[in-house]
């Protein structure tokens, strides 16, 4: 049986701030907008991203995707809703 494909990115959102309230108040209205099973690329220049992102999605109830450091120092986060 051959894995299902995974469902596609709905938007592409990126910020050098630092993970805040803001931004995460941002993030969420942008998932409200997507349909169950669509996705969220988030790309964060803030060190911090990988834990801060990880437990606002498990406290949320999203998904996380993907979450990886990147060359340039960001990261990359695909948060998928429902």
């Amino acid at each position: 049986m051959s894995p299902s494909p995974e469902p596609p990115i709905g938007e592409t959102f990126a910020s050098s701030l630092e993970i805040c309230y803001e931004v995460l108040l941002y993030l969420s209205s942008r998932l409200a907008r997507l349909k169950d099973g669509e996705a969220l690329e988030y790309f964060s220049g803030d060190p911090s991203a990988e834990a801060k992102i990880s437990a606002w999605c498990d406290a949320r109830g999203y998904h996380l995707r993907a979450c990886e450091p990147l060359p340039d120092g960001r990261w990359r986060f695909v948060i998928q809703k429902g």
